[in-house]
């Protein structure tokens, strides 16, 4: 009875909310609204903000102030500043609109700072003007005074340039990161799946579950590949075409007991292979799905989420998709940090390099993003290849090396035109 009760109150909470768009807002509005940014310094609550525009009605400012201090920001065009869409929700219809809302930097400054200003420039013109009527109208000896201290006189502005000088070099000298901020900094900048730095073997580096949820490695079905009867008609089921993964997954079907972790984790390098390869149909979602031959939903959400960045479109606010180079790489890093799992972390890129239009350069530089070590053709391979130790001399492996060890970024150069 007590459930039933809580049930029915549950149920009378349920509020219905409608999205509509705002009808009246296609592009940035100068009126607002507006999300500011205050670097980390919060305005008081007694400081009430005005928008102001300028008189050819293409820039906006914001500013505000109390009796201590004044929060401006600089100039801003329409097309300078952020796109960000914020939800109004109206609770006499229970509807939310969307509108468009720049992002602007707002700046506290002190009024001590301008008063202190004020009086120093008061004090100056004093000076000056009586220097003026002392040189005019003074005394030989008074004079004589005058010319003395100009010639061993710093000017005012130049010891305040001085100090704003070595105020600015303090002020950077803070703002410079340490060896460890940067390391910090680098480590997080990594394209890479989560890995263990402390690794003692090359098992405990890279997880599968980090590369792969466990939710959408279930979701692979291995089924209607299995069913198949002919390995043509296995390939077909693949929505990539990719020699890489011919060459491995034919004779793991083709085993007394089928490996199906191994033939799962084939499918879904295939996959990352089939959604890098389509990525110009990122915003065509039947296309998408046509193309990876119908995955499970869990996996096509999650390869957006991964490996794809979101913008809202000015007019419309509607939702764009694109790969940049940055998701890319991170795309080809976790592939192959799954080609080194499944390869027992050595892996022959050639196949990989052909399946992908990319170059060895290219292929090896991820790698060794992942932490591997490139090297020649063990004497085993060469000799289950029938190859001597020349003919084999082209011929490279990406080896996954412990303790890990990840390449230092490159750092900046400078053409003599910067030095000067």
């Amino acid at each position: 009875m007590e459930a039933q009760k809580l049930m029915k109150r549950k149920r009378n909470n349920t509020v219905e909310v409608s999205f509509e768009e705002d009808p009246t807002i296609s592009e940035f509005n100068f009126q607002g609204p507006f999300l500011a940014s205050f670097h980390g310094i919060p305005p008081p609550q007694n400081v009430e903000f005005n928008t102001y525009q300028s008189s050819n009605g293409r820039k906006l400012m914001i500013a505000g102030e109390n009796s201590e201090v004044t929060f401006a920001s600089k100039e801003y065009e329409a097309d300078q500043v952020s796109e960000y869409m914020i939800a109004i929700y109206d609770k006499t219809t229970n509807i939310v609109t969307f509108r468009p809302a720049p992002v602007i930097d707002i700046a506290p400054i002190p009024k001590r700072l301008k008063l202190e200003s004020n009086e120093t420039k008061i004090q100056d013109d004093y000076l000056v003007a009586k220097t003026a009527l002392d040189k005019e109208f003074g005394s030989k000896k008074m004079r004589s005074r005058i010319l003395s201290k100009e010639r061993g006189k710093i000017a005012a502005s130049q010891v305040q340039e001085i100090d704003k000088i070595v105020s600015n070099i303090e002020e950077t000298y803070k703002a410079i990161p340490t060896e460890e901020d940067i390391k910090i900094i680098n480590e997080g900048n990594r394209p890479i799946p989560p890995h263990n730095i402390n690794a003692v073997k090359a098992a405990d580096v890279y997880k599968l579950d980090d590369i792969v949820s466990p939710m959408e490695f279930e979701a692979i079905s291995v089924q209607q590949i299995l069913r198949a009867k002919t390995d043509s008609k296995r390939l077909e089921l693949l929505p990539f075409k990719s020699n890489f993964i011919n060459d491995r997954l034919l004779p793991s079907l083709g085993t007394k007991e089928v490996n199906k972790k191994r033939i799962k984790m084939l499918l879904y390098i295939n996959y990352l292979m089939a959604f890098r390869s389509a990525r110009e149909h990122l915003n065509e979602r039947d296309v998408m799905l046509e193309k990876l031959k119908n995955p499970p939903d869990i996996i096509l959400k999650n390869l957006y989420e991964r490996y794809t960045e979101t913008s809202f479109l000015k007019t419309g606010g509607k939702q764009r998709s694109k790969m940049t180079s940055k998701c890319e790489d991170k795309l080809l890093c976790y592939m192959f940090a799954l080609c080194l799992i499944l390869e027992v972390f050595r892996v022959d890129p050639e196949k990989l390099i052909e399946d992908l239009t990319i170059t060895p350069k290219k292929a090896f530089s991820i790698f060794r993003t992942l932490g591997c070590k490139v090297e020649g053709a063990s004497k085993q391979e060469r000799e289950a290849l029938g190859l001597n130790a020349s003919q084999a001399r082209h011929m490279k492996r990406a080896v996954l090396t412990i303790p890990l060890v990840f390449p230092e970024p490159p750092k900046k150069r400078f053409n003599k035109q910067n030095k000067q």
